[in-house]
């Protein structure tokens, strides 16, 4: 149950998420792509690799696990829903250790990379980010709490960041993001804290 006071709606049901659809075939790999993922706990040890399987304008994400087994993920989204932080922090490993600071030139790739690099990376005010994402709308707010990531769906890009970690958030964002609540997974004391910061960001607590 959300605490009393604070802009969160954590405890509603993920049935009308986007990430969410029927089971369907991955025709690139013929690998299914399951929509009720296995819990984490089921999961076998740590990614070992990962590739982006290219459809048309948009790219899935195939995981590879050290006892070889591998699943594909229609979206980000989709596989921080069945991640473990362990996980991310792997397959953020594994992403720099691929391409650095300076980034892929691959489009697909390029897309992960940033969103591996923005959560785990120390935030810079001056980033642009963080200015565009003052001048969009926010579409929705989604708390995973498999991996402990938040996401802020705008309209023209997704920003993750991890729930422990303070970003750049001008008053008026905090505003927005409040006034929109955090829909999603099952809340922890990180998710608390965080609210209360962005209500002292937004001038709503001393």
């Amino acid at each position: 149950m959300a605490r009393k006071g604070l802009h969160t709606d954590l405890d509603k049901d993920d049935s009308e998420d986007s990430d969410e659809a029927s089971e369907q075939d991955d025709s690139a790999s013929g690998t299914k792509i399951p929509i009720n993922p296995v819990p984490v706990a089921m999961k076998s040890p740590s990614i070992v690799t990962y590739k982006i399987i290219k459809q048309g304008e948009r790219g899935v994400y195939q995981i590879v696990r050290e006892d070889g087994t591998d699943i594909v993920y229609i979206n980000f989204g989709a596989m921080l829903k069945d991640i473990s932080r362990d996980d991310l922090t792997e397959l953020y490993r594994i992403v720099m250790n691929r391409y650095g600071m300076n980034g892929p030139e691959d489009e697909f790739e390029k897309v992960l990379w940033g969103y591996l690099k923005n959560m785990f990376e120390e935030p810079l005010s001056t980033d642009p980010i963080w200015s565009l994402l003052g001048q969009q709308r926010i579409i929705s707010w989604r708390y995973y709490d498999t991996c402990r990531v938040h996401c802020l769906n705008l309209e023209s890009m997704d920003i993750y960041m991890l729930i422990e970690r303070q970003y750049p958030l001008s008053a008026e964002v905090c505003k927005a993001m409040l006034d929109k609540k955090l829909q999603g997974g099952k809340p922890d004391e990180d998710c608390y804290k965080l609210l209360k910061w962005m209500e002292k960001q937004a001038g709503i607590r001393k």
